[in-house]
C-alpha cells in the first residue's frame, strides 16, 4: 500500500553537512558511511564521556553545546526532553495533542541526527502552559517525574549533567522550572540506593554523576565554564555552532528556522555541584577551580578506567585489553588525519580485537563497564564497517505490509573498498511467528521511477514457509555485491507498528509504559523489521543491525526512503471527532466512515455502528467491497434520534467486520519531509454532545486557513458549508457575497497572500462584512494588518487556566444576546487554556469584550475586541477556539456561534 510522502535519500541536509543521519535515538546509525562518517565515529572512540542535557520541551535544548560535544569532543551525549511538545501550537500542520507529540518527537530525533546527541523522554504529557513549578509538579506527580529521570540517568550513565533550566521562578513556564528542580534532585537521587530500588531489579544500578552544570542563558556573569563553538571544523566543513543551527531547524512546527552564521560563537554553563564537594563554605574554591578547569576537570573520562570496575583477579587483564584498545584507536585516527585510509580499518580490526579480549576478561564486571563495553563494540563495529566501505541495503517491496499476507525482502552486501571480506552473514530480525522462503536473488531494475524492488510472484500455494535462518557469504572480494532475497509472512496475530507510549490510555498528565524496560524513555519503537549484519575481517567480528526500508524513486525527487510499518489490513476512520447536535432538533445528522484496505487483494466485509440508546442509524449496518492496495470507500449513515435527544453525551463507535476479524481503529500517518513518517491509531468513534445551539440563517461563510485548524468543520457542524479562500479568491475573487469572513490561526504568518491582500479583507469589513481574526504571532502587529494601532504584548498575555472566571465587560452586546444567550456556564468544561496572544495594548476604538485572569495574575482584556468599521466589524480573538471546537466544548460552539452572525443581525 502507498501512502508515503517524499523522504529524499539522504537528507539533504545530511549532504550539506557531511553528517550522516541517524536513526531513532541513535547517535549513528547502521547506514552511516563515507570519510566523514568515519572520522566521526573516531573522534567517539578514544574515551568514555557521556552528558546529559535536561530541559522541558522540544526546542528548549542548547544545540550548540550539543554539537560541540558530540560532534566536536566525540562525547556520548544525550538530550532528556521532559514532555514531546504535545501543548504547543503547529504551525505546519493540524496535528494537536498526541499528533503534535509525534511530530515534535520526530523534529527532535532529525535535530540529534545532525548534532549527534540521543534523545530521551519522561512520561510527562504537554499539558500547556503553566505558571509555577508546583502547577507542574501536581499535574504530573513530582514522585513519578523524578523515578522517569533516574531511570534516565541509571540507564544512560551520563558522567555530567547539564540543566537548562534552574528550577526557580526565573526559568518562566512551570514546566521549564520542574525540569530545572528534577535536573538537580537527580543528581543526588540516581546514586541513592534508597530511591527507587525496584529498578535495580529491572538492569540499572545507582549511579553517581560527577558534575551538574546549568546553563548561564540567564546569567551570563555566572559563567564558570565556556566552550567555543563557533571555531571552523574541517571535517565538517563549517563550525559546530553551524551544526547546531541546521539542528535547531529542525523544529519546523515551532518556525525555529536559524541561521548558520560565521564566526566566534560560546555556549557558558555555571557549575552547580561536583561529587563530593560542597558548593559552599570550604569546598566553594574547589568547585571555582572545577569549574576553571575545563568541562570534564575532574572526571576520569580514559576508557583504562573502566579496569576499575571488575574484580581485581580481572584487573590487570583488563587493562592491558583496554591499552590495547586505546593505542588501536590512536593509531587509527593518526592514519585518518595521515590520509591514509588503507590503515585506518586493520587498526579498528586490532582495537574490537582487545575489546572482545576486555569483554572475556570483565565477565563478573560492574554494570557501568558491561555495558560501556558492549556499546562501545558496537560503535567500533560501525567504524569497521565504514572504513571497510561495507554498504549494507534490505528493501522490501511495500511500505506498509499486512499479517499473513506475502511481501517480499531484498538484501544486497555491497564490499565497496580494497580489503576483502572473509564472511559475512545476514540474519532477518522479524516479529515472532514470522516465516519466510527464500527466492532467487534478482537485481533490481534501475528505474527511472516506480518501487526499486523487483517485480515477481508470490510463492505458490503449498510452499514451505519456514523460521528464517541466517544467510551468509564467503569470500566478498573488493568490488562484489551479494544479493539475497526472501518472501516474508508474518504471523495473523503480529501486532500493528504502534508507539509503545500510546499503546494504553494516559493517566492524566502521565503516559503509561509497557511493563518490558527495553523502551522506556525512548524516542519510539524500533523498526518492526530489520536484519544483523556479521562480518568477519582479519579474524575479528564486526556486528551491525540495518531497518528495512521501501525505496521508489520519483521523476521529479529521485529517491526516496520510508521505514516500513506492520499495518491493519483495514483502517476504519469516522469524519469527526465530535458530532454537534443542537437540543430540540430532530434533523437527522449525517455520519461519514471511511474505510481503508492495506491489503494488497480485495476485500469484503460489514460496516456496524454501535449507537447509544435514543439513536438509530439508517442503514443500520452496510455491505463493502474494497479493491486492493490502498483502495478506500466512504459508507454514509444517518443519524436520527428517538425523540428529542437527551443534552449530553452519546458514543457512537463503528467497526468493519471482514473475515471474522473486527477492525475498530482509523490509522493516521503522520508524515512530513523532515520526519521519519509515524503512525497514529484513533478509535473509529464520534461523540455527540448535544447541547443548545443556533446560527443566524442563510449565512454565506469564507475562510482563510491557517496553520491549521477545526474552524471550517466547526461551521460545517453548525449547518453551513464554508468557502475556503485560496490565493486566488484573495486577489481578485467576490467577497461582497459573504457575511463573514473568518482568518484562522497563524494566517499571517504561513499566508503570504493574506498578507499581500489584506487591505481587500479591510475593504470587506467596511462595505458591512463581518472579519473574524483569530489569534496571530508578533509579527501581526507589527505588519500593521489590523485596521488601527494594536500591540501583542512580551511575553503575551494569555489565561492558562483554563477554568480561569470570564468577566463579560459589556453584557449588553448583541454578541453575547444572540442568537445564543452567552452566561458564566459558557465558560465551563474548557480544555488546556482559555487564551493566547491577547492584544496587550489598542487604540480606543476598540471595544474589549471580556476580562478574564489567571490566579494571582493581573486580569487581561485583550482576548475578544471589536471595532467598528464603518458600516461593518472588526473582530480580533485570543480565545484557544482551536483547541475547544474539535472537541465540541458547548461555549466555545455557542460563542463562535454568536460571533458568525454578528452581520446577520445588523451589529455595527
Amino acid at each position: 500500500m502507498k501512502l508515503s510522502a517524499r523522504r529524499i535519500l539522504p537528507f539533504a541536509l545530511a549532504l550539506a553537512l557531511g553528517v550522516p543521519t541517524a536513526g531513532p535515538g541513535g547517535q549513528a546509525a547502521a547506514q552511516e558511511r563515507g570519510t566523514v562518517a568515519t572520522g566521526l565515529l573516531l573522534r567517539q572512540l578514544d574515551g568514555v564521556k557521556r552528558v546529559l542535557m535536561i530541559a522541558a520541551h522540544p526546542d528548549d535544548e542548547d544545540t550548540s553545546l550539543l554539537a560541540e560535544l558530540a560532534r566536536g569532543w566525540g562525547a556520548e551525549t544525550a538530550y532528556l526532553a521532559l514532555t514531546r511538545g504535545e501543548g504547543g501550537q503547529n504551525v505546519i500542520g493540524t496535528e494537536l495533542e498526541e499528533g503534535l507529540g509525534i511530530v515534535r518527537t520526530g523534529e527532535l530525533l532529525a535535530a540529534r541526527s545532525v548534532d549527534g546527541g540521543r534523545q530521551f523522554f519522561s512520561r510527562a504529557f504537554d499539558f500547556g502552559f503553566s505558571r509555577s513549578a508546583e502547577e507542574a509538579l501536581t499535574l504530573w506527580p513530582e514522585d513519578e517525574l523524578l523515578r522517569d529521570v533516574v531511570w534516565v540517568v541509571r540507564s544512560f550513565r551520563p558522567h555530567v549533567i547539564v540543566s537548562v533550566f534552574s528550577g526557580t521562578p526565573n526559568d518562566g513556564h512551570g514546566q521549564h522550572q520542574a525540569a530545572g528542580i528534577m535536573a538537580h534532585r537527580v543528581f543526588d537521587a540516581a546514586a541513592d540506593p534508597a530511591m527507587y530500588p525496584e529498578q535495580f531489579e529491572r538492569g540499572v544500578g545507582p549511579w553517581e554523576v560527577s558534575k551538574l552544570y546549568r546553563s548561564s542563558f540567564f546569567s551570563p556573569d555566572d559563567a564558570t565554564a565556556t566552550l567555543e563553538t563557533g571555531a571552523y571544523d574541517p571535517l565538517l566543513g563549517r563550525s559546530r555552532y553551524q551544526v547546531a543551527m541546521i539542528s535547531r531547524s529542525q523544529h519546523r512546527s515551532q518556525e525555529m528556522g536559524s541561521a548558520a552564521g560565521l564566526g566566534p560563537q560560546q555556549s557558558s554553563l555555571i557549575l552547580v555541584r561536583a561529587r563530593d564537594v560542597p558548593a559552599d563554605g570550604d569546598g566553594k574554591a574547589s568547585m571555582l577551580a572545577l569549574g576553571a578547569g575545563g568541562f570534564f576537570a575532574g572526571v576520569d573520562t580514559s576508557i583504562v578506567s573502566l579496569a576499575a570496575g571488575v574484580p581485581e583477579e580481572a584487573r590487570t587483564e583488563v587493562r592491558g585489553a583496554l591499552e590495547r584498545y586505546r593505542a588501536a584507536i590512536s593509531e587509527a585516527r593518526a592514519a585518518f588525519d595521515a590520509y591514509e585510509p588503507a590503515r585506518v580499518a586493520p587498526a579498528l580490526g586490532r582495537a574490537l580485537a582487545a575489546l572482545d579480549q576486555a569483554q572475556q576478561s570483565a565477565d563478573q564486571a560492574n554494570l557501568d563497564v558491561t555495558r560501556t563495553l558492549t556499546s562501545r563494540r558496537e560503535r567500533v563495529s560501525e567504524a569497521l564497517a565504514t572504513a571497510l566501505g561495507v554498504v549494507v541495503d534490505i528493501r522490501s517491496n511495500d511500505d506498509l505490509v499486512v499479517p499473513d499476507e506475502p511481501f517480499r525482502l531484498d538484501v544486497e552486501l555491497w564490499n565497496g573498498g580494497p580489503v576483502e571480506i572473509e564472511r559475512a552473514e545476514i540474519s532477518l530480525l522479524l516479529p515472532a511467528g514470522a516465516r519466510v522462503v527464500a527466492t532467487e536473488p534478482a537485481a533490481p531494475r534501475r528505474r527511472f521511477f516506480g518501487p526499486q524492488t523487483p517485480e515477481a510472484e508470490a510463492p505458490a500455494e503449498g510452499s514451505e514457509w519456514r523460521v528464517p535462518e541466517p544467510a551468509t557469504a564467503q569470500a566478498v572480494g573488493p568490488g562484489s555485491l551479494e544479493r539475497w532475497s526472501y518472501w516474508v509472512r508474518l504471523d495473523p496475530a503480529a501486532p500493528p507498528s504502534r508507539l509503545y507510549y500510546l499503546r494504553q490510555d494516559r493517566a492524566g498528565a502521565m503516559y503509561e509504559w509497557p511493563e518490558a524496560t527495553e523502551l522506556w524513555g525512548s524516542p519510539r519503537d524500533p523498526d518492526p523489521l530489520s536484519a544483523r549484519v556479521a562480518l568477519e575481517v582479519g579474524g575479528v567480528t564486526a556486528a551491525l543491525d540495518q531497518g528495512v526500508r521501501f525505496r521508489r524513486i520519483e521523476r521529479a525527487g529521485g529517491e526516496f526512503s520510508e521505514p516500513v510499518l506492520v499495518v491493519p489490513a483495514v483502517s476504519v476512520e469516522v469524519d469527526a471527532e465530535t458530532l454537534v447536535w443542537p437540543a430540540g432538533s430532530t434533523a437527522p445528522r449525517r455520519l461519514n466512515v471511511t474505510l481503508r484496505n492495506a491489503a494488497r487483494r480485495g476485500l469484503s466485509g460489514r460496516l456496524e455502528l454501535e449507537l447509544p440508546q435514543g439513536f438509530r442509524a439508517e442503514p443500520a449496518s452496510r455491505e463493502f467491497t474494497l479493491g486492493g492496495d490502498g483502495a478506500t470507500t466512504s459508507l454514509a449513515f444517518e443519524l436520527l434520534s428517538n425523540g428529542q435527544p437527551t443534552v449530553g453525551r452519546h458514543m457512537v463507535r463503528a467497526t468493519a467486520v471482514v473475515e471474522g476479524r473486527r477492525y475498530s481503529e482509523g490509522l493516521t500517518l503522520v508524515d512530513y519531509e523532515h520526519i521519519l513518517r509515524t503512525p497514529l491509531y484513533r478509535a473509529a468513534r464520534t461523540e455527540i454532545r448535544v447541547f443548545p445551539v443556533a446560527l443566524a440563517e442563510g449565512l454565506s461563510i469564507g475562510y482563510v486557513m491557517g496553520s491549521g485548524d477545526a474552524g471550517p468543520d466547526a461551521i460545517r457542524q453548525l449547518g453551513v458549508e464554508p468557502v475556503l479562500l485560496d490565493a486566488a479568491a484573495l486577489a481578485s475573487g467576490d467577497l461582497s457575497r459573504f457575511d463573514a469572513i473568518v482568518v484562522g490561526v497563524r494566517a499571517y504568518e504561513t499566508r503570504p497572500d493574506l498578507r499581500a491582500h489584506n487591505e481587500r479583507l479591510l475593504a470587506f469589513a467596511r462595505a458591512g462584512g463581518t472579519l473574524i481574526v483569530q489569534y496571530n504571532q508578533y509579527d501581526f502587529p507589527r505588519g500593521g494588518f489590523a485596521p488601527y494601532p494594536v500591540d501583542i504584548s512580551r511575553p503575551h498575555d494569555r489565561v492558562t487556566d483554563e477554568s480561569a472566571e470570564v468577566r463579560v465587560l459589556e453584557p449588553d452586546h448583541p454578541l453575547f444576546n444572540a442568537p445564543n444567550g452567552i452566561g458564566p456556564d459558557d465558560f465551563d468544561g474548557w480544555i488546556q487554556e482559555r487564551s493566547l496572544y491577547e492584544f496587550g495594548s489598542w487604540d480606543d476604538r476598540y471595544v474589549p469584550l471580556l476580562e478574564m485572569a489567571d490566579p494571582g495574575r493581573d486580569p487581561t482584556r485583550g482576548s475578544l475586541v471589536v471595532a467598528p468599521l464603518d458600516r461593518g466589524l472588526y473582530v480580533y480573538t485570543g480565545l484557544a477556539l482551536f483547541r475547544q471546537l474539535p472537541k465540541g466544548v458547548p461555549g466555545a460552539y455557542r460563542l463562535f456561534a454568536n460571533l458568525l452572525s454578528l452581520r446577520a443581525r445588523g451589529v455595527s
